[in-house]
C-alpha cells in the first residue's frame, strides 16, 4: 500500500511536521511534541504506516507506554484507527512489563526460580513503616509515603550505596531504612516494581546471549511519554536498541514533571550525543488551546534553560485574555469557586499544585450540596505530622487527663524535660489527674521549667472556649508550635489549610469531628461521576484537556513552591533545576486549557500581606525575557500596632499571662513570671526582674508580646 492509500483508506490527516514523524522509522529519532499538537494520534498513525506500507511484522515492534492505562489507551485508538487485524498482534508494555519478561526468560533458560513480584502497596509500605518504627520513630502515612517516593528515585536514578549514605530525610535515618528495606526483600526472595527494572537491567549487561534475543525479536523500539521516563529506564531502552538503532522516543522535557520519581528528562536534552546520528523532530502545533492561551504559554516557558529550542503555535482563534483573579484574601478564593461550581454547565477543571490545596473546597462543597469529580483522593493530610500534632493539642485542651497525646507533643512547646522524667512522674503521681496539675505538683520540675508548665495549663484551659480557628492561631502563634516549625524549616502550608477549614467550625470540638467528617468524604466513592466540574491536582490532569481551567493558589511560596529570585543567574544548579520542574508544572496547568484560563491569586494570607505571584507576572508578559526579572513590589511592613485604647486594655491583658515572651520599649526582651491584677513580674534578660503595671505599659505603647496572637 503507498503512503497516499494509506491516507486515503484510514482518513488519515496530518500536518507536516506529524507527517514527517509518521514516516521517519529508521534510525534513531526524538520527536518533541508540543501540548495538543496530536501526539497520540501521529504514534498511532505511525504503526500503521510501518505495517501497512512498510510491511514490518507487528510482534517485531515493541510500543512502551508509561503506565498500563495509556497502554490500553494506545491500543484502543489503534483499533478505532485500523480494527482489530492487527491491534491483538501489536505489544504494547509498561516498562515493567518488558522488564518481567526479560526476568521471566532468564529464569528459564539458566533454570532458575526468580524472585517474586512484591506487588502489594500496603504490604510495602507495612515494611518500610516496621523498620521505620524500629529506629524510634512513630510514622504516619505521609512519612511512610515519602520514605517509599524516595526509595523508589534512588534505585530509578541508578544510586551507589555511597550516594545512599549521604541522604538526608528529615526525622528518619534513611539510609538504614533503605538498606534494611532492601536486605528485608532479598532475604524472603521478594522484588518491588523498581527492584524489577534493577534486576532486568544487571541481566542486560551480564548474558549478551539474552540481549541478542531481545534486540532480535524487537528491531523497532517506540517509547511514548519519554520525558517521564527514569535513568533506568533510558539505560534499558539503549541497551535493547543498541543493534538496530531504531529507537523512536516521543516526549517533551517542558512537560516533564515527575522529577520527585526520578524522572529524567536529561535523556531528551542528550540525545544526539547518545546517538550522534539521531534526528529531533518538532511538532509545535497546538490544536487545543486558544492562541491567547498558547502564545503567553509559550513566552513563560521558554525561560527554562534545560531544554530544546522550539515554539508552540496554533491556528485556532484569539479567544478570551488569560484572567488573573486577585482576591483581598486566600480565604475569599473558596467563595469565588464556590459561585463558580453553582454556575458551571461545561468541563471545568480547577488544578492546584497539592491535594491539600482542595480539601477546603470540597468541604465547602460538601457543605453547600453542589456536586463534583476529584480526580485523586488522598487523605494523607489527616496523617500528617503537622496535622497530627494540632489535632493532638487540641483534644488535649478537652481531655488533659491524657498522658500519652501529650507525651507525643509536649517537646514542640518549647517544654524542656527529659521524657524519662515525665514518664516517672506520671506514673508515680498521675492516677488520672490533670496532666500538667500533677507536673506543677509533683516537686519534681525545676522553677525554670515550672513558670514555662503554667504558661502552658492557662493556654490550654482557655482553648476550650475559643472557636477553632482562634485556638490554633493561639497554639501556633503563642504557645510555641509555630517557633517549633520554624526552627525544623517544615513547610507551614497544611497549618494554612488547617485554619481554613477552622473558619467554617465554631469550636474545637466542631473543628475536629470535621475533620473526621472530611477525611470519611475523601477516603469514599465518587458520588458524581458525570459532573463537569472536576477537581484534580496538575498531575492528574496531565494529557487531559478543559474548557475551561483554575488554577488555584498561584502565589510565591505555594506555587511555585521554591523560591523565585529576582536574578535566576544567580541560582545553584540545583536550585535552578527545582525552579525549572515548577515552571514545567505550571506549563502543563495551564495547557489543559481550550478556551478560558483563570489564576487565583491573594494579597493577604488571614490579614497578613501575600508574596505576590511571580509566574503570574511572567505568563502575562510583565517580566522581560532573560536572567533579569522586573523587580518584585516589597511587601509595604505591616503598620505599627498603635497602643490600645482603654476599653480594650483589659481584653490585651488576658494574654499576658505567666511564661509569655514579651519586648518593654526600654528593657528588651522579658519572660513574664507573674502577674497579680495589672502588677506583673517581669524577668528582662539585661535588666533582671521588673514589676510593671501592665495596664499602663499598654496605654502608652511600650510594651507587647513577642509572639501576638
Amino acid at each position: 500500500m503507498t503512503y497516499e492509500e494509506f491516507k486515503s483508506n484510514f482518513h488519515i490527516q496530518l500536518n507536516p511536521q506529524q507527517e514527517a514523524a509518521v514516516r521517519q522509522v529508521d534510525g534513531p529519532t526524538l520527536l518533541l511534541a508540543v501540548p495538543g499538537s496530536g501526539k497520540t494520534t501521529v504514534l498511532v498513525a505511525r504503526l500503521g504506516y510501518m505495517l501497512y506500507c512498510l510491511g514490518i511484522d507487528p510482534g517485531r515492534i515493541l510500543t512502551v507506554t508509561y503506565t498500563v492505562a495509556a497502554a490500553g489507551d494506545m491500543k484502543r485508538r489503534f483499533r478505532s484507527f485500523f480494527g482489530a487485524e492487527y491491534a491483538e498482534a501489536l505489544p504494547f508494555r509498561t516498562i515493567n512489563g518488558v522488564c518481567q519478561s526479560i526476568i521471566h526468560r532468564y529464569a528459564r533458560v539458566k533454570g532458575t526460580v526468580p524472585f517474586e513480584l512484591e506487588s502489594s502497596e500496603s504490604r510495602l509500605s507495612a515494611l518500610v513503616r516496621e523498620l521505620m518504627a524500629a529506629g524510634g520513630d512513630y510514622p504516619t502515612d505521609q512519612d511512610v509515603k515519602e520514605v517509599r517516593t524516595r526509595i523508589t528515585y534512588c534505585k530509578n536514578m541508578l544510586l551507589t550505596d555511597e550516594d545512599v549514605r549521604e541522604i538526608r530525610l528529615d526525622g528518619v535515618d534513611f539510609p538504614a531504612v533503605y538498606f534494611s528495606y532492601r536486605q528485608q526483600l532479598e532475604r524472603s526472595r521478594r522484588m518491588d516494581y523498581d527492584d524489577q527494572m534493577v534486576f532486568a537491567c544487571r541481566i542486560l549487561r551480564r548474558f549478551p546471549d539474552l540481549l541478542a534475543y531481545y534486540q532480535t525479536r524487537f528491531p523497532y523500539l517506540c517509547v511514548d511519554e519519554a520525558q517521564d521516563t527514569s535513568k533506568i529506564q533510558h539505560k534499558i531502552l539503549r541497551l535493547l536498541a543498541a543493534r538496530s538503532r531504531n529507537l523512536f522516543l516521543v516526549g517533551d522535557e517542558d512537560q516533564s514533571i515527575y522529577g520527585f520519581r526520578a524522572a529524567w528528562p536529561q535523556a531528551l536534552l542528550e540525545f544526539q550525543t547518545v546517538y550522534p546520528e539521531a534526528r529531533v523532530l518538532l511538532m509545535e502545533t497546538n490544536y487545543r488551546s486558544t492562541r491567547s492561551i498558547v502564545a503567553k504559554a509559550d513566552a513563560f516557558i521558554q525561560r527554562n534553560q534545560s531544554r530544546h529550542a522550539k515554539h508552540m503555535t496554533t491556528d485556532n482563534p484569539q479567544g478570551e485574555p488569560i484572567r488573573v483573579v486577585e482576591l483581598e484574601d486566600y480565604s475569599r478564593q473558596y467563595r469565588y469557586l464556590l459561585r463558580l461550581a453553582r454556575e458551571c454547565s461545561r468541563s471545568t477543571a480547577i488544578l492546584y499544585r497539592n491535594n491539600d490545596s482542595a480539601l477546603p473546597l470540597i468541604d465547602l462543597l460538601e457543605r453547600e450540596g453542589v456536586p463534583y469529580r476529584c480526580r485523586q483522593r488522598e487523605s494523607y493530610f489527616f496523617s500528617s505530622p503537622v496535622v497530627r500534632d494540632l489535632t493532638d493539642m487540641l483534644r488535649f485542651a478537652l481531655n488533659g487527663r491524657d498522658a500519652e497525646r501529650f507525651l507525643r507533643f509536649y517537646y514542640k512547646l518549647d517544654l524542656r524535660l527529659k521524657r524519662r522524667v515525665l514518664q516517672d512522674v506520671l506514673a508515680r503521681y498521675g492516677g488520672g489527674a490533670p496532666v500538667l496539675d500533677v507536673l506543677l505538683d509533683s516537686g519534681q520540675i525545676e522553677p525554670w521549667q515550672a513558670g514555662r508548665l503554667r504558661a502552658l495549663r492557662t493556654h490550654f484551659s482557655k482553648l476550650p472556649a475559643l472557636g477553632g480557628f482562634a485556638a490554633l492561631q493561639r497554639i501556633v502563634k503563642y504557645m510555641g508550635y509555630g517557633d517549633y516549625l520554624s526552627a525544623r524549616h517544615a513547610d507551614a502550608a497544611r497549618v494554612n489549610i488547617l485554619l481554613s477549614l477552622a473558619r467554617q467550625s465554631s469550636g474545637i470540638q466542631g473543628l475536629l469531628d470535621r475533620l473526621d467528617a472530611l477525611q470519611r468524604v475523601v477516603e469514599g466513592p465518587e458520588l458524581y461521576p458525570d459532573c463537569p466540574l472536576v477537581l484534580s491536582t496538575i498531575h492528574s490532569s496531565k494529557g487531559l484537556e478543559y474548557d475551561r481551567v483554575v488554577l488555584i493558589d498561584v502565589m510565591d511560596g505555594v506555587f511555585p513552591a521554591v523560591d523565585t529570585p529576582e536574578e535566576e543567574g544567580s541560582l545553584s544548579p540545583e536550585e535552578r533545576e527545582a525552579l525549572e520542574e515548577e515552571r514545567r508544572l505550571f506549563y502543563v496547568g495551564i495547557t489543559r486549557a481550550k478556551y478560558q484560563l483563570e489564576l487565583l491569586t491573594y494579597s493577604a494570607r488571614f490579614g497578613e500581606p501575600a508574596p505576590g505571584s511571580t509566574f503570574a507576572r511572567q505568563l502575562l508578559g510583565s517580566v522581560p525575557s532573560g536572567d533579569r526579572a522586573v523587580p518584585r513590589p516589597k511587601p509595604l511592613p505591616p503598620p505599627r500596632k498603635a497602643p490600645p485604647p482603654a476599653s480594650s486594655v483589659a481584653l490585651w491583658e488576658k494574654d499576658y499571662i505567666p511564661g509569655a515572651a514579651v519586648v518593654h520599649r526600654q528593657f528588651g526582651r522579658g519572660i513574664l513570671l507573674d502577674k497579680t491584677g495589672s502588677i506583673a513580674s517581669v524577668s528582662f534578660r539585661e535588666h533582671g526582674t521588673k514589676k510593671l503595671d501592665l495596664t499602663a505599659c499598654l496605654r502608652k505603647g511600650l510594651i507587647r508580646l513577642e509572639h501576638p496572637v
